[in-house]
This record gives C-alpha cells, sequence and structure tokens, in this order.
C-alpha cells in the first residue's frame, strides 16, 4: 500500500511540474489582438493579423490575410492595391489561359510593387506563391517579365507579369502569398480570376 502511495505521490509531482512548464509559454493557438502600434496598415480593406503559435517565421505573428480587398483606383475590377510599412504591392490585372498541358491552367498576375521606405527594398521570385482553397501550394513560375525581380530603390517600383502553372481543379479560390524578407508582412490575398 505504502508503495502504491509513493507511485501516486511521484506522478501527481511529475504532472504538476509538467503544467507548469507548459503554463509558462507565450504562445498562443488562438486570436490575440495587437496592439494598435503594431497592426499593419492598409488601403481600405479589411484585414486579420493571424496571431499563431508559429506563423511567418516570427513566434506569435502570422499572415495578414485580406478579407475584403481594396481595388486600386481606377483600375481594373481584378486590381487590387496592398500597403506595407516600406511598400505597396499593386496587382493590376488576373487573368488564366490555358496551361502548358491539358491539365494545367497558365494565371497570369501583373503587378507593381513600389518601394515607399527610405531603403532599399528586396523583389525575389521566391517572396510569390499561389496557394489553392484546399492549400496546395504553388511557387514556380513559368515565365515572368525579366525586369521584375531585383531590388528597389527608395521611392522608385517595378512592374511586371508572373504566370504560374497550376492545375485546373485549383483555379477557384486562389490566393497570393507574398511574403518579402520582413517576415512579419506576410500576405494573403485573394485573387479574381
Amino acid at each position: 500500500m505504502l508503495y502504491l502511495k509513493r507511485i501516486l505521490v511521484g506522478a501527481v509531482v511529475l504532472l504538476l511540474f509538467g503544467l507548469v512548464a507548459c503554463g509558462g509559454s507565450n504562445t498562443s493557438t488562438g486570436d490575440v489582438s495587437t496592439p494598435a502600434a503594431t497592426q499593419p496598415q492598409t488601403a481600405g480593406g479589411t484585414f486579420v493579423l493571424s496571431t499563431p503559435g508559429s506563423g511567418s517565421g516570427t513566434p506569435g505573428i502570422g499572415p495578414i490575410i485580406i478579407l475584403t480587398p481594396t481595388p486600386v483606383p481606377g483600375g481594373s475590377s481584378q486590381s487590387q492595391l496592398v500597403k506595407l510599412s516600406d511598400r505597396t504591392l499593386e496587382i493590376k490585372t488576373v487573368s488564366k489561359q490555358p496551361g502548358a498541358d491539358a491539365s494545367s491552367t497558365a494565371i497570369s498576375l501583373t503587378m507593381t510593387i513600389t518601394n515607399t521606405g527610405t531603403t532599399t527594398i528586396m523583389n525575389e521570385a521566391s517572396y510569390y506563391r499561389l496557394v489553392a482553397a484546399e492549400g496546395d501550394v504553388f511557387g514556380v513560375q513559368s515565365s515572368a517579365t525579366a525586369s521584375f525581380f531585383g531590388t528597389i530603390a527608395p521611392h522608385s517600383s517595378r512592374s511586371g507579369t508572373i504566370v504560374f502553372q497550376v492545375p485546373t481543379g485549383a483555379v477557384n479560390g486562389l490566393r497570393l502569398l507574398y511574403r518579402s524578407e520582413i517576415a512579419t508582412e506576410t500576405v494573403f490575398v485573394p485573387l479574381n480570376v
């Protein structure tokens, strides 16, 4: 009997140590409000700042999810404007054409990225991914305007078109995942294809 009491007391002590160790974590799996000073600013559209335990590479800060896109003033119905702290991403048009084979569709995005900050920013092919409604990610572009990628000086911009090959069944509900060198400014933008 004494032996069982010692095992029980030992198990309770281990359980309490486990709870104490887990309780000290600052990560969260639910929605957490972010102070207004740290929230990104957008031009009009509705956005959500996701805050899972491990989002865009920064613990506790997930991607910005655009719920209601902001159209570009005077732009097409597919145009969208995304303002981040040091850059503006303007999606001018989104279109689809027959793909490289019978089971794929080519999705073209014509964009301008403008450096609104005071230091040089990068614009790399790896910053752009398409995410399907089911979560599949397409990152390999089949073609892009040659001058679109590279460094962008302060108050300058680069314009071009990126073409992605995606399975035809994944075209509905596509979102652009833009993840620059600033991990806290990862953005999900719904595309009007």
